[in-house]
């Protein structure tokens, strides 16, 4: 590659591809004395790096992982900047300036929070056909497909999921047939799997009940691009490890800081405050959440979920993706708390947490993954990003 070559993803994937996993940028140094001038590449890159080392202040970017995400996190920022692509207010930056005076006292509990809500006693009604589905052994290709086709926008919705090129490209890498186009539910059924598709309905028919969020705090683009984010790395984090429940991982990562938007509804004003502490302190913001609601929104999704009855593993890899504590619960909760790490430091949008959430060590160990495992899943993770985020919101722009 010849002097100037800006590197790509063909490039990377061309050196895997020449079995070149590590290679060398030798960058010449400037003459003895003489300052290297402030270019406009030069003050791109510096900024860049400013802004992921603050991103990675609770995550030692010298550990096995770091040593892998760390560039890559780098590389995505200096892109991005490069481009001129202005990162869309998080939800952090917009509530975390609208605290009370006075922090309020903590709430009485997750549940008390939930019954304030009478959008949140019932799940959607669709969700309702797709659980009757779930729970039944003997449901049939017919039924899956029926119980989310009164839905059009839901139906839409999961058949522009299933024609992207992730799912053409997962049947051929299993040797299965995939056809040119899935122009119908129970075509979709046939190729994801019944219960597979029923259970991406449960995640994507949540999604318009939380579309009201005022904007001034948060800003729901956002919030739902690290979700999408998150949801892309869990199911591929899933798939790596070799587990069959890949859909559900990705309704997990979906849905895993739906308690926060809870709050945002409920608890405004305790949001902001620990949102201002989180920024002002450097502090993880689901343990500033704990000090000042009383709980945080893992445990508060993960009382929505229970709420609806979703499925129990489901709910558990919500509700403990932050408390990695309990080991009956470990594997489910640490595949999403490693992709929530990583769509944090990949920059995959914002759910009000500034900066990397601290890698648990039992997780990275449960997980049994390599940091180079890891890092060449990444590419990947992020076209579907944008794809998906396509599938999901098609009138608005796919993340940079």
């Amino acid at each position: 590659m010849p002097k100037g070559t800006t590197l790509d993803g063909s490039h990377l994937k061309s050196l895997l591809a020449w079995n070149l996993p590590d290679v060398s940028v030798l960058e010449a140094a400037a003459p003895a004395g003489e300052a290297a001038p402030d270019t406009p590449e030069a003050l791109v890159d510096e900024a860049a790096e400013q802004a992921v080392r603050e991103r990675f202040c609770h995550f030692d970017p010298d550990s096995e992982v770091g040593r892998v995400l760390f560039p890559l996190a780098l590389d995505r920022e200096v892109r991005r900047r490069a481009a001129g692509v202005q990162r869309e207010a998080a939800a952090e930056d917009d509530a975390a300036t609208r605290a009370a005076v006075e922090v309020p006292p903590p709430l009485a509990s997750p549940e008390a929070l939930l019954r304030d809500e009478p959008k949140l006693v019932s799940p959607p009604e669709v969700y309702q056909r797709i659980s009757e589905v779930l729970r039944d052994p003997t449901s049939t290709v017919e039924d899956a497909a029926a119980s989310i086709r009164h839905d059009p926008s839901l139906a839409a919705k999961l058949l522009r999921l299933v024609n992207s090129s992730f799912y053409s490209r997962t049947m051929r890498a299993v040797g299965g047939r995939f056809p040119a186009k899935v122009d119908s539910l129970s075509r979709a059924v046939m190729v994801v799997g019944g219960r597979q598709l029923a259970t991406l309905a449960l995640g994507v028919s949540v999604l318009p009940l939380f579309q009201d969020i005022p904007p001034h705090w948060v800003n729901m683009r956002v919030f739902w691009e690290h979700s999408v984010g998150c949801a892309v790395a869990a199911q591929a984090i899933a798939l790596a490890r070799g587990q069959d429940d890949a859909e559900t991982a990705f309704v997990a990562g979906l849905l895993h800081d739906i308690g926060r938007i809870v709050v945002f509804k409920q608890a405004s004003h305790h949001m902001a405050a620990a949102m201002r502490r989180a920024a002002a302190e450097r502090q993880p913001l689901y343990a500033l959440e704990r000090e000042t609601l009383g709980f945080d929104h893992a445990e508060l999704g993960g009382g929505l979920l229970r709420k609806w009855q979703f499925p129990a593993h489901l709910e558990k890899m919500v509700r403990y993706h932050h408390n990695l504590d309990e080991p009956l619960f470990l594997e489910g909760p640490a595949v999403i708390h490693l992709a929530d790490c990583l769509a944090t430091a990949m920059g995959w949008g914002g759910s009000g947490n500034r900066h990397v959430p601290p890698l648990h060590p039992a997780a990275w160990e449960e997980l049994g993954l390599s940091a180079e495992d890891l890092a060449a899943l990444v590419p990947g993770m992020e076209a579907r990003l944008a794809e998906t985020m396509h599938s999901f919101f098609p009138d608005r722009a796919g993340p940079p």
